[in-house]
């Protein structure tokens, strides 16, 4: 992204999270056997879980409030 780049669109967040989740997700398939590479996978899946479900909600909740300025139920 370069300088002066509009910034990432919220609705863009989801898959790129997703992308690295599967990611790690294939990390941990391949079960290296290393325990710490094992805590930061999980750390890492858990981390985008809770970024997704926080984007997911950010874009309804501003969703709901530009219907709600449209005059929309």
């Amino acid at each position: 992204m370069a300088r002066g780049d509009p910034a990432f669109a919220l609705e863009n967040l989801v898959p790129y999270f997703r992308g690295g989740r599967f990611a790690m997700v294939a990390v941990r398939g391949r079960g290296y056997g290393v325990p710490e590479l094992d805590r930061q996978v999980e750390r890492y899946i858990a981390m985008t879980d809770n970024y997704m479900a926080a984007a997911v909600a950010t874009f309804r909740l501003r969703r709901q409030r530009e219907s709600e300025q449209a005059g929309g139920p």
